[in-house]
């Protein structure tokens, strides 16, 4: 009888056991969860938070100024002393996060499906000049470059391109 009674009182105390987390860099809270969501504020490196759900690879997450948003699960580092109670996105409750409770390590793994596309997939496409912008911003000088690699243990290695056929199909597809 005092297991029914200790579920209940769980399920009562909602989101009140979510585990908390720190941010590993500096990151980009959305206000959904999705690379196309408005941005609603940035949370500096090492800010403490508190995990709310989880869907896909993105975690809601909640600041102690009580702002609320989405961050990438890769931009988290879980806290070891806490149990992972959050509440799962997809419909579950407080009864799911106890089944997973006293967990002892962050060996969770998310994996991302990637589809091919078809002509329609590429004809309905068009460009995203914000996602270019910041993914420039990583983009290496030459000299930079050749500095990392003096510094790192990497080889020099010339690849030849694969021979393209008439149809723009490369060797071997």
């Amino acid at each position: 009888m005092k297991i029914p009674i200790l579920i209940a009182a769980a399920m009562l105390t909602g989101n009140a056991l979510a585990e908390s987390a720190t941010t590993s860099k500096s990151t980009e809270l959305m206000d959904k969860a999705s690379a196309d969501a408005a941005v609603i504020g940035t949370l500096a490196n090492q800010t403490r938070v508190d995990v709310m759900q989880r869907t896909g690879g993105w975690t809601q997450v909640k600041t102690s100024a009580g702002q609320a948003g989405w961050v990438r699960m890769t931009a988290l580092r879980l806290d070891a002393s806490t149990n992972s109670n959050a509440a799962p996105a997809s419909g579950g409750n407080v009864l799911g996060a106890l089944m997973t409770s006293g967990r002892t390590s962050n060996t969770g793994t998310v994996g991302n499906g990637v589809k091919g596309l078809d002509k329609e997939d590429i004809r309905r496409s068009s460009p995203n000049y914000a996602e270019l912008q910041k993914m420039q911003k990583f983009a290496a000088d030459k000299n930079s470059a050749q500095v990392f690699a003096q510094r790192s243990p990497l080889v020099a290695s010339n690849v030849e391109y694969s021979s393209q056929d008439k149809t723009g199909k490369r060797g071997g597809n």
